[in-house]
């Protein structure tokens, strides 16, 4: 049994029209969002051995702003270009390549990350909304045996979604 936790960037900052894709903040809205997932994530039992992050800038602050929270050290977050930009297959490779831990969380981009999810498991959101966090257990015993339709989903949630029941307690 492996567990892959999937975990879209938190909102980015769109004000500046000049900056390129690749190099977006996130906004203030996103910088509250990945603390209170991350909490969110350690509330819940969630926490991954490991976090493997795009290293766009909205990605990364993301990664290191959770990281934090779940007690992981920024500099223990593993950055792999090849999760910006993203399809499906390229991310279904990466994941096969993964270091031979139990749980890893995987920080990125839609619609990558989200048609990642919908393969592993067909009832996953078709689409994660910012910091969404999908929690998923995959039916295999290494990381290299990941197939079409393996996950079960153990959590799904989003920082709205957090806020609401937090305002209802």
């Amino acid at each position: 049994m492996r567990r892959l936790i999937l975990i879209r960037h938190a909102k980015s900052d769109w004000s500046n029209p000049d900056l390129r894709d690749y190099e977006r903040p996130l906004n203030t809205r996103g910088k509250k969002a990945a603390p209170l997932m991350g909490q969110t994530i350690a509330a819940k039992g969630w926490c991954p051995d490991c976090l493997v992050s795009s290293p766009a800038k909205r990605a990364r602050k993301t990664a290191i702003l959770i990281a934090a929270e779940l007690g992981i050290d920024k500099g223990d977050v593993i950055y792999q270009e090849d999760i910006y930009d993203a399809r499906v297959g390229d991310l279904i490779d990466l994941v096969k390549t993964f270091p031979d831990l139990p749980s890893i969380a995987l920080i990125g981009h839609n619609p990558g990350l989200s048609e990642l999810g919908q393969w592993l498991c067909s009832s996953a959101p078709g689409w994660l909304k910012t910091c969404a966090v999908l929690v998923l257990d995959l039916d295999i015993d290494r990381w290299e045996d990941l197939h079409s339709a393996c996950g079960t989903i153990l959590g799904y949630t989003y920082p709205k979604q957090v806020l609401a029941e937090q305002a209802a307690e």
